[in-house]
This record gives C-alpha cells, sequence and structure tokens, in this order.
C-alpha cells in the first residue's frame, strides 16, 4: 500500500497528541464494525444497509486518502457491484492505514 500523506490530519490535529490518538481509535473502531457489518450484509444480500454502511465508513476513508474511499462511493451507489473480494480489499487497506496511523503517533 501506498504510504498515507498525513498532512491534512497534520493541519485538523494542530498538534494535538489527544486529538491524534482519538482519531486513530476512532477509525478502527469504526473500519472494524462497518467492515464485519458490510459482509454480513453482502451475506444477506441487504443492498440498502450495504449501500448505508459504506456511506459510513467513506468519510474516514477520504480524510486519510485511501483508495478505497472511491470503492465505498461505488459501493454507496451501487452496492450490487459488491463482493467478498472487494470488501477483503477494503479491509486490507484500513487495516494498512492504521498500522501507518499508529507509526505515525509513535504507538
Amino acid at each position: 500500500m501506498e504510504k498515507i500523506d498525513f498532512t491534512y490530519l497534520e493541519v485538523l490535529s494542530e498538534d494535538d497528541e489527544s486529538f491524534k490518538d482519538e482519531f486513530i481509535e476512532t477509525f478502527e473502531s469504526t473500519y472494524l464494525e462497518l467492515v464485519e457489518k458490510m459482509r454480513k450484509e453482502l451475506e444477506n444480500k441487504d443492498l440498502d444497509a450495504l449501500s448505508k454502511s459504506a456511506h459510513q465508513l467513506k468519510p474516514s476513508a477520504k480524510m486519510i486518502q485511501l483508495p478505497c474511499a472511491s470503492t465505498l462511493e461505488e459501493i454507496q451507489n451501487h452496492p450490487e457491484k459488491a463482493s467478498e473480494e472487494v470488501l477483503k480489499d477494503i479491509d486490507k487497506q484500513c487495516e494498512d492505514a492504521l498500522k501507518q496511523l499508529k507509526d505515525w503517533v509513535g504507538r
């Protein structure tokens, strides 16, 4: 995965360590919960719920400029295009991003 550009988060956080920690904790819990939820929604063919879950994860992905942000937007608008493979890729990108975020703050 490409290295995350933390410029936007640096500006947003104004070098506030508690903001950075909170962002990371929120990102981790949100992505873990939503990716699992999306898997179940895909399995159950609940396309409306899948669309909503993709919409919920998209802002965090956009904030750290993950390539899967566009995939999440596609799923939001066309949930029938989702697949287990696509969700695995989203999960992998988020997992890699979390590692980079933790390295960024020295955790």
